[in-house]
């Protein structure tokens, strides 16, 4: 029953084995913080350093690690508690709404990863609530984190900015009037902050030649935003029809979310940083490649909040509950088939296998860049980890470059009776060496 359970629940996310970039995270981690600020480019320095403190005080185990973005996660449904209560009163969406966030099959999935996206979920609803709030210092604070969180929270920094413009377009032919705008000063502190990560990035931009990114095409734009909301990459791969009729259902729903006059004013925000990112990243994604969906999980949290707003929009209370229900139950129900079609490649039991049987003095090869950081994760010895590179090939800056040494490569198997464990990108194993000339002429 338990192992059902896990299986058949996002507790499978919290016990899986790790993956590639939450092993990169470790590793990252565990370096000087001098190491973090200056050899990070791409990926802002907020979680790793959060990641840095933590693992001194809870230590290296995956749940230990994981309970960290489980910790932002965490943070961010209290937020939306406080707000939904400042949003419906009394009203019964003031607890629906908060379940509808805690049991996105997408923000639960990122919740237990060890990447930055549960701090990134935190920041993202922090920012929205500040900004419908009016709260600048904690839209400064909170705007700010995030985008040294993830460098594409600029994007939703460029929502709620066009979201205001909009809103006040009357004030932009009145530069005194404008000057004194507490949005204006805010996000003058705001970009003056981002500066220095924007020009850091923009030097090491050329690299951005050589990337894993997926080309986008007519089939993601039309199931994106139920791709958004359930948190589907693609596995498996009949889903694709599913994720656009959500899609298409989801668009009705922030249509008529943004209907009524009276409410208009605070649901359009949802809908700037819904479309806003998407159309940013997936229109420049057509010339260059760069959208990823967890990248911009800030959309899914205004997903949730368009969709609340689209069942306080329906007058019939009898259809408004069955609504509410059929949200929840889905969201439930995929929660419990997703988990198994979603599971992570089980690299630790390989690895622990390769413990038992490996030797004193043997090593362990990991055949590819892709396996080659959880592989020294698991081992009970990691300066005994190498990557096999007999070709010598530069390794990817994209899958953690700045991690590796070229002490970190060997070219050639070790000789008897030194013995290499070689481990592929599928999990399995192989034991291979060098046998020395008097060995091969005693056979």
């Amino acid at each position: 029953m338990l192992t059902w359970l896990i299986q058949h629940s996002p507790l499978l996310y919290f016990t899986q084995s790790i993956w590639r970039d939450e092993a990169f995270s470790i590793l990252v981690a565990q370096k000087p913080v001098s190491f973090i600020i200056q050899n990070l480019t791409f990926e802002p320095p907020v979680y790793y350093l959060l990641l840095h403190y933590w693992i001194r005080v809870f230590g290296t185990s995956e749940i230990a690690i994981r309970s960290l973005s489980l910790l932002g996660f965490t943070l961010a449904t209290i937020v939306v508690i406080f707000w939904s209560e400042k949003l419906f009163h009394k009203h019964w969406l003031s607890w629906v709404t908060p379940i509808l966030f805690f049991t996105n099959p997408m923000l639960i999935y990122y919740a237990f990863e060890i990447r930055t996206y549960g701090w990134y979920t935190f920041f993202a609803v922090l920012s929205l609530f500040a900004y419908s709030q009016s709260r600048w210092r904690i839209w400064v604070l909170a705007t700010i984190l995030g985008f040294y969180t993830h460098t594409y929270f600029l994007f939703f920094f460029a929502a709620q900015t066009l979201h205001w413009l909009a809103l006040h377009r009357g004030k932009l032919t009145k530069p005194l009037v404008l000057i004194r705008e507490p949005m204006v000063a805010s996000s003058v502190l705001v970009v003056s902050s981002m500066l220095p990560w924007l020009i850091r990035v923009i030097r090491e931009a050329a690299t951005l030649k050589q990337s894993w990114y997926f080309p986008v095409n007519v089939n993601l734009v039309r199931s994106v935003l139920g791709n958004m909301y359930l948190g589907y990459e693609g596995t498996p791969w009949h889903l694709w029809g599913l994720t656009a009729n959500l899609s298409l259902i989801l668009l009705v729903a922030f249509s008529f979310a943004i209907y009524h006059k009276a409410t208009r004013a605070r649901n359009t925000i949802f809908l700037f940083s819904i479309f806003v990112p998407l159309a940013i990243v997936i229109g420049v994604s057509f010339v260059k490649p760069l959208f990823v969906n967890r990248y911009l999980i800030g959309v899914t949290v205004a997903e949730i909040f368009l969709v609340a707003f689209a069942l306080e929009a329906i007058r019939n209370h009898t259809l408004q509950k069955l609504g509410a229900w059929c949200l929840v139950l889905g969201a439930l129900a995929f929660n419990v088939w997703y988990p198994s079609q979603h599971a992570k490649l089980d690299i630790r039991a390989t690895i622990q296998e390769v413990n038992t049987l490996k030797k004193n003095g043997d090593i362990i090869l990991a055949q590819s860049p892709l396996i080659f950081f959880e592989t020294i994760y698991y081992s009970n010895d990691p300066s005994r980890v190498f990557l096999y590179n007999p070709q010598n090939i530069p390794f990817p800056w994209y899958v953690g470059g700045v991690l590796v040494s070229p002490d970190q490569m060997v070219a050639d198997f070790p000789l008897y009776p030194t013995r290499a464990f070689l481990v592929a990108e599928d999990g399995s194993y192989s034991i291979a060496y060098r046998a020395s000339v008097a060995i091969a002429q005693k056979r």
